[in-house]
């Protein structure tokens, strides 16, 4: 991506030259993204780039787009549009990455920005080296450095007086703040890019345990997280991985004091519910935490609803019936479930799996959920009840029912997924044969 600045030639200069040795790429071409926000000046650094690449021998696209003044937060649009630029010239070309000319300055900008905005880890990490398919050579390098090199190399770059316009946030960081940091206090920009990279560390150690952790938490048919789950985890992870579920879902950013007020939900009984970022509440209910617009927000609709780790799945129109083979797997919804014919018992995980006697099994089994006047003897139970009473007794929240996975035969429920065997399933001295049944999201 070439702007004609000084940072974005010197990277094409680098890339371009080999100067990288086998670090660098196999071959090179460049994207400028021409926006026609400065008139006569837009169309010189135009000029400047073609000129500039053809004296490189590097192969060049220009991309028109324009952008109009009044399109709200004028910077932000540009930089969505080169992106969809830049994702759209890569997939023509066959190109593995995108290399972005980002330096310690912008990535301390980046994260005073962001960390005045919201906080969090992410606001810390600001940018990533590496980051498929961007990538951003120069991370490193001071942005004086850059136009050191430019200079060393004869290259003449543009200066971009968008850059320095006073009413955007970013420039009276990029002209005040970080001047004023560094004579207080020299050598702190260049100190908190290393804190960056701490962490960028940090933040994906923090993942990884967050998915650990969601295995614990997150119902395989996504009915929400386990509040009594989330009680037994660690307060500080716990907010992290708070942190991290609604902003993966709500794709907004997230302030502590709504992490705050979603975790404060888990103390005392009740239903409850928190307004998070975007038009989104957060929803206590019996023993499950979920996430789903708030009624009337803006750009809410039904089918934007997240319950659990699962988008939609409340909301979504409840499948029909599919074939369960035995052994084999039937795709319902957004989760699989498995039988398989086994040689002996293992203690099974309730949540996810239960055996039941292979002779229940007289006739084709099938995956569907809830209907009308469904009834279950549960394993132990004295006599059938209604499925509707059963699901109440365990908490599933009401707007959950109609997507809770059966598996049935001739019409009788074998096992509830998750929450309940049947007692025409129990296994006693005169069982010959098992059959395992296994419930997990689909594609998990």
């Amino acid at each position: 991506m070439v702007s004609g600045g000084q940072d974005s030639l010197a990277l094409v200069h680098v890339l371009a030259t080999g100067a990288l040795g086998r670090s660098g790429p196999g071959s090179v071409r460049a994207l400028h993204v021409n926006h026609h926000l400065r008139g006569d000046e837009s169309e010189a650094d135009e000029r400047l780039v073609v000129e500039a690449c053809a004296r490189m021998g590097v192969t060049l696209e220009v991309d028109h787009r324009p952008i109009a003044k009044a399109a709200g937060n004028v910077q932000e649009v540009a930089r969505e549009a080169r992106r969809e630029a830049a994702l759209e010239a890569a997939a023509r070309w066959g190109c593995a990455r995108i290399a972005l000319g980002h330096t310690v300055d912008d990535q301390v900008e980046t994260m005073l920005y962001r960390l005045g905005r919201y906080g969090g880890l992410a606001a810390f990490r600001a940018m990533l080296p590496s980051d498929p398919p961007w990538v951003r050579p120069l991370l490193g390098c001071r942005r004086r450095e850059t136009a050191e090199y430019c200079v060393a190399q004869g290259l003449e770059f543009a200066d971009d007086r968008g850059n320095a316009y006073p009413g955007y946030a970013r420039t009276g960081i990029r002209e005040r703040v970080l001047p004023a940091w560094e004579e207080e206090l020299p050598g702190a920009v260049q100190a908190a890019a290393r804190a960056a990279e701490v962490a960028a560390e940090l933040e994906a150690y923090v993942a990884r345990q967050c998915e650990t952790l969601a295995l614990d938490l997150v119902s395989p048919y996504g009915e929400g997280l386990s509040i009594a789950g989330l009680r037994a985890v660690d307060p500080g992870l716990r907010r992290l991985f708070l942190h991290g579920w609604i902003e993966r879902h709500t794709e907004a950013p997230v302030s502590r004091e709504a992490v705050l007020g979603v975790d404060s939900l888990l103390e005392g009984g009740g239903s409850a519910e928190r307004a998070v970022s975007g038009g989104w509440v957060v929803r206590k209910e019996y023993d499950r935490l979920s996430l789903e617009p708030r009624a009337g927000a803006a750009g809410s609709t039904q089918s934007r609803s997240v319950v659990g780790s699962v988008p939609g799945a409340a909301t979504e129109s409840v499948p029909g019936p599919v074939v369960l083979p035995v052994p084999g797997e039937a795709v319902w919804g957004r989760v699989t479930v498995s039988a398989e014919r086994v040689g002996r018992f293992q203690a099974p995980d309730p949540a996810v799996e239960t055996y039941i006697d292979a002779r229940c099994c007289t006739q084709a089994l099938e995956v569907r959920g809830p209907r009308p006047g469904d009834r279950v003897r549960p394993l132990g139970g004295p006599g059938t009840r209604k499925l509707q009473d059963v699901l109440v007794d365990l908490r599933v929240p009401a707007r959950d029912r109609p997507h809770v996975p059966l598996v049935v035969c001739a019409g009788r429920i074998l096992w509830v997924c998750g929450l309940v065997t049947a007692e025409e399933g129990r296994i006693g001295r005169e069982t010959g044969a098992l059959v395992r049944l296994s419930v997990e999201a689909s594609g998990s």
